[in-house]
């Protein structure tokens, strides 16, 4: 392939050779010509007419999606009442778990029960009725049924006061005089729930309350033996996992280090060398197919939102469509090949080439180590953002929590199997494949190409930089996700420009994606 030498102004390394066309495109005839012509409308004005219509719409888009997520989180309306969901009581659950795990624990060890009773956060009686509950109901597991009636006191008195915002529902009144009846059944000895309610009421309360409903209905030293060691054995289970989630943490912490370390040192030897290739001439028509992707994404999944919520479709068909959106979205493609470039070369300019699938995916774990270590300034940013948000933010005691997240973890909160593996296809295979490709692919692509004129670092930089802000600025994360995701996004653009290939970012993100849901499904 013929090169050229760089512009001597520009700062570019003279090893960095801006490659020509494929020769199978242009002609000899041509080549000097064309290649004059690029130069000058590249260091003149990279973009052309349509190419700025494009990014128009991009940052229009991205904007208008960043913006009313921050909205909603800078001036949140919190809904005061109305039955809890799932998702409003995680925290809690898991720490009743923790609670119980441990003393189940020290009873496997051989310890004797300690004198010193546990004591529950006052920080967890926050928020709806039902989570006020659930913290009664741990306190009577801890301090005993003198705890659970001081508590339901405690909350009846702060209903009263909140009474001109707060109306229970049927479901949260009837919940409350169940709590109630069980506890005074279980402060006079009888122990066996299904002797005090019928199946119905324990059926709500399990519904309504999840695994602290369970705990309701099964006290320490119930008859229903079997039941209750089932119980303990969940929440045993639970401790455990999270104990070796934390050591695999430390120990993806120290490999995360080593891997920084080892690929710093080999491109400061210049082991490591780029194998993305410039290709400045159809930069143009880059960025109006990632404009195009954008267009047909939101667009459709907007559209189907408000659809499938008029027919109401059960959410694991609802993310079912969503994933049809995702890979219907890569139909973008066939822009560039309508506007003369053979999918053949289209491909190999958004990295959809891969000549060791093998060599690629290993390199993908020392990438991904690598990158972690980005994270760990995103997540302190993260952190300074929350405080300084929640400084100005008036919250009321019954309204629901105001914390990072994301949507997919109200359906993770929901369980079931169906629900499960349609989360894994599009959290770990649909994303990685789809959003590697519109943005490592084709919006890396554009951007390198449009700033290839500048030194190899300088284009680097740009290209990463810009390519994460707008990653991280259309998730549903919002502010408190950008500094996070901006970083991963940055670790797979180096990735992308290292090995030439999607494969490995792909990879990468499939492998984090991964991670991060399992972790949700233990804890959740």
């Amino acid at each position: 392939m013929t090169t050229t030498p760089p512009d001597q102004d520009s700062g570019q390394d003279p090893n960095d050779l801006i490659p020509l066309p494929p020769t199978d495109i242009l002609s000899d005839a041509d080549e000097n010509e064309f290649v004059e012509a690029s130069i000058v409308e590249a260091n003149s004005f990279p973009l052309s007419k349509t190419g700025i219509a494009a990014w128009i719409l991009v940052g229009s888009i991205t904007l208008l999606m960043f913006s009313f997520v921050a909205y909603s989180q800078l001036f949140p309306e919190q809904e005061i009442g109305g039955d809890a969901s799932s998702s409003e009581l995680m925290t809690l659950q898991m720490q009743g778990k923790l609670i119980v795990g441990q003393e189940q624990l020290l009873a496997l060890a051989g310890e004797p029960p300690s004198d010193t009773k546990q004591s529950l956060p006052e920080q967890f009686d926050t928020g709806s009725y039902e989570q006020r509950l659930c913290y009664a109901i741990l306190k009577g597991e801890l301090e005993g049924p003198e705890a659970v009636k001081e508590q339901l006191i405690q909350l009846d008195t702060k209903v009263l006061e909140n009474k001109d915002v707060l109306t229970l529902t049927e479901d949260q009144a009837k919940l409350r005089q169940l709590i109630e009846k069980l506890n005074r059944e279980y402060s006079q000895g009888n122990l066996d729930s299904s002797d005090i309610l019928p199946l119905t009421d324990r059926q709500l309360i399990e519904s309504r309350l999840g695994w602290t409903g369970q705990l309701a209905l099964l006290p320490k030293e119930t008859p229903l033996t079997t039941q209750r060691k089932t119980l303990e054995s969940e929440a045993l289970t639970m401790l455990i996992l999270i104990f070796i989630i934390a050591i695999g943490g430390l120990g993806i912490g120290l490999a995360s280090l080593i891997s920084l370390i080892v690929l710093g040192i080999r491109l400061r030897r210049k082991k490591m060398r780029s194998n993305f290739e410039i290709r400045f001439y159809n930069h143009n028509v880059y960025i109006e197919t990632f404009a195009l992707w954008m267009i047909l994404f939101f667009g459709s999944s907007l559209g189907s939102s408000f659809f499938l919520t008029q027919i109401e479709l059960d959410p694991a068909n609802s993310l079912f469509v969503q994933l049809l959106i995702f890979f219907g979205s890569l139909i973008c493609l066939a822009w560039p090949v309508f506007r003369g470039i053979p999918f053949a070369q289209v491909r190999k300019d958004i990295g959809w080439t891969c000549s060791n699938p093998f060599k690629e995916f290993l390199s993908s774990i020392p990438s991904y180590l690598a990158t972690l270590s980005l994270l760990l300034p995103g997540f302190l940013a993260m952190f300074i953002l929350v405080a300084l948000v929640s400084s100005f933010q008036e919250t009321h005691e019954f309204g629901s929590p105001i914390a990072p997240g994301h949507p997919i973890q109200e359906l993770i909160a929901e369980g079931g199997t169906r629900m499960i593996l349609m989360i894994f296809l599009t959290a770990c295979v649909a994303a990685p494949i789809v959003e590697e490709t519109v943005f490592r692919g084709i919006l890396y692509r554009h951007l390198r190409d449009v700033k290839s004129f500048s030194a190899r670092w300088m284009s680097v930089l740009f290209a990463a930089v810009i390519n994460a802000i707008i990653f991280a600025a259309i998730h549903p994360q919002g502010i408190y996700g950008i500094p996070v995701l901006a970083m991963l996004a940055i670790g797979f653009s180096l990735a992308r420009e290292w090995r030439g290939s999607l494969v490995s970012s792909m990879a990468m993100h499939a492998i984090h994606n991964t991670l991060v849901t399992c972790v949700s499904l233990v804890i959740l």
